[in-house]
């Protein structure tokens, strides 16, 4: 008898860091949409420029929303920088997504919020749960969190638009 756990709709793409794999992953997101599949989640959004500081941002798939997630603590401020609160109203993207058809749901990255096991952990567990196909981004930093997180049942995927496409179509078999 095969106790094995199947693998998991889940992945994420494996980069070296510092928004490596946003451009191919929204190149993704656009190809699907042009062959007619649902897509819905959060990306990374451009910056916006504050006075003397930049802000980063994810973007609803859907609405276009824009949601700045850091806030600026000071040139002095060793802490993070990322906005706690902004995280929990940007998550409400992820949470609609569970009452929608999607195809696939992306989640801009896991990264040290999720890593802590914060950030979006719960909303790709309940993704997962209702067997929604979840794409992310990780860089090598968090792969062990990673590994851990997915207890190491998720797909680990190369930068590579085809390595993204082989793995969607397993994944719709899957979910």
């Amino acid at each position: 008898m095969d106790t094995t756990s199947p693998p998991l709709a889940l992945a994420a793409i494996v980069h070296a860091g510092k928004g490596s794999a946003d451009a191919l992953l929204l190149e993704f997101v656009q190809e699907l949409r042009a062959k007619n599949y649902l897509v819905c989640g959060l990306v990374q959004g451009p910056e916006i420029q504050k006075e003397d500081h930049s802000l980063r941002t994810v973007q609803d798939l859907d609405k276009g929303t824009l949601y700045p997630i850091t806030q600026n603590l000071g040139s002095e401020s060793t802490a993070c920088c990322l906005d706690i609160g902004a995280l929990l109203e940007a998550s409400e993207v992820l949470r609609r997504a569970l009452e929608s058809p999607a195809d696939l749901v992306i989640v801009n990255r896991f990264g040290i919020m999720e890593a802590d096991g914060q950030g979006f952990n719960n909303e790709i567990m309940a993704l997962i749960d209702q067997g929604y196909p979840v794409l992310t981004v990780v860089a090598h930093t968090y792969l062990p969190a990673w590994r851990e997180f997915t207890g190491g049942l998720a797909v680990e995927l190369t930068p590579d638009r085809q390595a993204l496409w082989d793995w969607f179509e397993r994944s719709r078999q899957a979910a």
